[in-house]
């Protein structure tokens, strides 16, 4: 009981504020947008945004390489949540992602790729004064633990944070509860899924199976 009283609560005030902060934000006249990586852990953010403001564009970095089954459940859920999907990408060819030595950035230099495959776009895009809306929690990372739920980057962008208080279990309580589907990899063994090169299948929560093999955590998109 004291875990469905939590979860009730910890539902109904996020859900509350982000309908009401993206009201403030659109009365003050900035553009509004959410980026989403379209997991599994990314559905409740996505579930409540299509039902108090389904016109805020939902970004999908598509950097390229990305599984297949991620283009294809973002079309699903964007058809079926009624949500205003859009994706961006990098100018920058697959030619001009090679190094010297003709290889893929991301196999020699992955800080690189994601800069030019995730971080580059998003910043093409998103102007100072605009709002960012993500999707990251204080249980992800030590990076991710010290952020405030509003706050303004180096570019003058405010990054709102509404799930940043939810746990792991939060999220699949409130995926289990409302029936969503879950990303079509998941029941393969994939727990964090990004692109083909740098995923792999894990048993640790979270952000275990990305980058293996490296002390990579994050991708710079929430770091810069």
């Amino acid at each position: 009981m004291q875990i469905a009283a939590h979860f009730t609560d910890l539902e109904s005030n996020t859900r509350q504020d982000l309908q009401s902060q993206v009201r403030t934000f659109q009365t003050e006249g900035r553009k509004v947008w959410l980026t989403s990586s379209f997991q599994t852990q990314s559905l409740p953010l996505l579930h409540m945004l299509s039902q108090v403001a389904p016109e805020v564009p939902v970004i999908l970095i598509d950097t390229g390489f990305l599984f297949p089954e991620t283009y294809a459940f973002a079309m699903q859920l964007g058809k079926e949540w009624g949500l205003d999907l859009a994706q961006i990408r990098s100018q920058r060819t697959y030619h001009d992602q090679r190094t010297p030595s003709g290889h893929f950035l991301f196999t020699e230099d992955i800080d690189r790729c994601c800069q030019v495959n995730k971080v580059e776009p998003i910043q093409d895009l998103i102007r100072p004064g605009d709002v960012w809306i993500s999707g990251v929690r204080r249980d992800q990372s030590a990076v991710r633990a010290a952020k405030e739920r509003i706050e303004t980057d180096a570019r003058k962008v405010l990054r709102y944070h509404p799930m940043l208080d939810w746990t792991g279990r939060d999220v699949y309580f409130y995926i289990n509860h409302h029936k969503l589907p879950k990303h079509p990899l998941e029941s393969q063994g994939f727990v964090s899924i990004g692109c083909v090169p740098c995923t792999r299948k894990w048993s640790d929560p979270d952000r275990g199976g990305r980058w293996e093999g490296s002390s990579k955590t994050e991708c710079g998109l929430h770091t810069q």
